[in-house]
């Protein structure tokens, strides 16, 4: 893989990575119908929205997402520089993916996951972060000179 498609690559998985971020962080902090959304429809979860206190603690939960939704459009903007975001990212999916494993009957309890959906988020989740590292690999290599080209 040549360096700028890599790097191609690692912007546009940043840019998403972003938006994704930046979406869900503000639908969970405003009352625009699309908490539900996220719950139901990105995780597959059965969410008693009747319940303040959960409800409440989603507030920071969509904070964290916000900001974290920015620091990857830093990243996306110039990733070789920001490389410490890029593999933050990384092991914040990688940690998140081990977080679903061991935790994972008390997630399908308490949110009636389905076990396939549960799985295949959590593959998901972790081939994201793997993504990211090799992306970031290939386009932070030094560039070989092409085969049969002198420079001078």
């Amino acid at each position: 893989m040549k360096n700028n498609t890599a790097l191609t690559l690692l912007k546009v998985a940043l840019w998403i990575t972003c938006a994704f971020h930046i979406l869900v962080g503000l639908s969970l902090n405003l009352d625009i119908g699309l908490k539900e959304w996220v719950g139901a429809g990105l995780y597959n979860a059965q969410v008693d929205w009747s319940q303040p206190q959960f409800v409440y603690i989603l507030k920071p939960l969509g904070a964290f997402m916000f900001i974290l939704g920015l620091m990857a459009a830093i990243a996306a903007r110039n990733p070789l520089p920001n490389k410490l975001i890029v593999y933050g990212f990384a092991l914040l999916w990688l940690v998140r993916s081990l977080q679903r494993i061991i935790f994972w009957q008390e997630i399908e309890n308490a949110f009636a996951i389905p076990t396939a959906s549960l799985m295949s988020g959590t593959i998901f989740v972790f081939l994201s972060g793997v993504l990211l590292l090799v992306l970031l690999y290939f386009a932070d290599r030094p560039r070989q000179p092409e085969a049969g080209v002198v420079r001078a």
